[in-house]
């Protein structure tokens, strides 16, 4: 599946997501060799669950992590700027108050908090900024990026005088099929320089390359 001539990551491109995938998908095949690394996220996100906790979800997609951990805290409550993902959303987790919002200018009235825990899962790093009209005394903020390093999430934390309690940069080699698959993921990690790697060092399983996640976790101490 090719996106152009669409920006990769606009509006317009998480729309199309949407429609063709069904949701905020990786439009590219491959396989890992190991545990997914976003499963660190996975595990302490499952650790601050418990039905007095108020979530918040930061880009929240189509609503896979809404619709698996929603049914175990007191309220979930997400956001996501792109219209069509947030109705799939309400449709995926019907007990998640959704909304649609990029994070910026004034909160809608249903996304107010206090929240006891606010998360992203490769969502907007700018809802940091926004921590402290969100965030119940002692809450914290868990994020999962793409890459071994997204600097704005530690700058922006300090930004508001949070305090980051946990760093996880994880890597798993990974492995795509074809050519095509490369070129799409290229894309979406906005390094189409990389594209050629494929007629250098792909062989007759593919071209691996290592998949990696950054985790962070976050504490209000006020």
């Amino acid at each position: 599946m090719t996106l152009e001539p669409v920006k990769p990551h606009s509006r317009e491109w998480y729309a199309r997501l949407a429609r063709e995938l069904g949701g905020y998908r990786h439009p590219w095949a491959r396989t890992l060799d190991g545990p997914d690394p976003e499963l660190t996220f996975d595990a302490l996100l499952m650790e601050r669950l418990g039905p007095d906790v108020r979530v918040l979800e930061a880009g929240c997609g189509h609503g896979p992590d809404a619709a698996r951990f929603g049914p175990e805290v007191g309220r979930w409550a997400a956001f996501d700027m792109v219209p069509e993902l947030a109705a799939q959303a309400r449709g995926n987790a019907p007990h998640a108050d959704i909304h649609e919002w990029n994070a910026k200018g004034e909160v809608p009235p249903g996304l107010r908090g206090p929240f006891d825990l606010i998360v992203s899962r490769r969502g907007p790093t700018s809802v940091i900024l926004r921590l402290p009209e969100l965030a119940a005394p002692g809450a914290e903020f868990l994020y999962v990026g793409p890459r071994l390093d997204v600097p704005q999430v530690p700058e922006r934390l300090a930004a508001v005088g949070w305090e980051v309690r946990g760093e996880w940069r994880v890597s798993v080699r990974a492995r795509v099929p074809t050519r095509q698959d490369w070129a799409t993921r290229c894309e979406w990690m906005n390094k189409p320089e990389r594209v050629p790697e494929w007629d250098a060092h792909a062989g007759p399983d593919g071209l691996p390359y290592r998949e990696e996640r950054y985790v962070v976790l976050a504490s209000n101490l006020s």
